[in-house]
């Protein structure tokens, strides 16, 4: 199992850092374009939930083929993951409640049985895709990406017991602490910490952590039943150097 993946400083070009996206392909790609983003040297970091609700969950997974992006497991990758796998827990009824039907379809003939090559790859990511993501800048300072939070005080402590704690990866990728407006959380042991999961009107700062899912899951929708607090959603791609200038807790367009 591959926990934490450590990546080297970008010399060459710029680092983005990327909300949920959610099976939304051409939302992201407008939004790299208006970024100017150039796939020849600068490179895209992903806070995870790549699938479901959108119409092209198969070729958001696939951008990690890429190398230029990079992304750590969210909760609906582990939940495909899992289904893949059989585990109990998740059966083809939760699979489609979360988010499956929109590419799985309904009946035996579902897009697995059909798709067999991609199902291999599917289930290679349930092994390799990191549930961290250990990030350098050129200037010396390092990001920790991850889906939903950091639920530990030290960065360090979360790498070292990540690979023996299921109950501490599941919190990784299903805690909500930042549905709380008064949530503020402090992780030593690094400088800025990145996460999605819990959709916000805008980006913001909670300690030094980052929350940057602005809402592609509401695409389509009628926001005022989906989430009357994103009344705007978008996908949001971040320099991470910008990170840094968010000073209070709400950045501003």
């Amino acid at each position: 199992m591959n926990t934490v993946l450590c990546i080297e400083a970008n010399t060459r070009g710029r680092d983005f850092v990327v909300g949920d996206i959610h099976g939304w392909l051409d939302p992201l790609r407008a939004e790299l374009d208006a970024v100017c983003f150039n796939k020849e040297v600068d490179r895209l970091f992903s806070v995870g939930d790549l699938i479901n609700r959108g119409p092209h969950s198969q070729e958001c997974l696939e951008l990690v083929k890429e190398p230029w992006f990079f992304a750590v497991r969210g909760n609906h990758e582990q939940i495909l993951f899992d289904w893949l796998q059989g585990e109990s827990s998740i059966n083809t009824a939760d699979w489609m409640r979360f988010g499956g039907k929109s590419w799985l379809g309904p009946g035996p003939d579902h897009f697995f049985m059909r798709n067999t090559e991609f199902r291999r790859f599917a289930e290679q990511q349930a092994r390799e895709m990191p549930w961290v993501i250990e990030l350098p800048l050129a200037d010396g300072r390092t990001i920790g990406i991850s889906h939903s939070s950091v639920p530990v005080d030290d960065w360090l402590d979360l790498k070292l017991r990540l690979p023996n704690e299921p109950a501490l990866r599941s919190a990784l990728i299903w805690d909500r602490p930042a549905k709380d407006p008064d949530f503020i959380h402090q992780v030593s042991g690094i400088d800025l910490t990145v996460h999605g999961h819990v959709i916000l009107p805008q980006v913001q700062k909670r300690g030094n952590g980052i929350y940057i899912d602005t809402g592609a899951a509401l695409f389509g929708q009628n926001i005022k039943t989906a989430d009357s607090n994103c009344p705007h959603p978008r996908i949001s791609a971040i320099e991470v150097t910008d990170l840094f200038h968010i000073t209070d807790h709400y950045l501003t367009a």
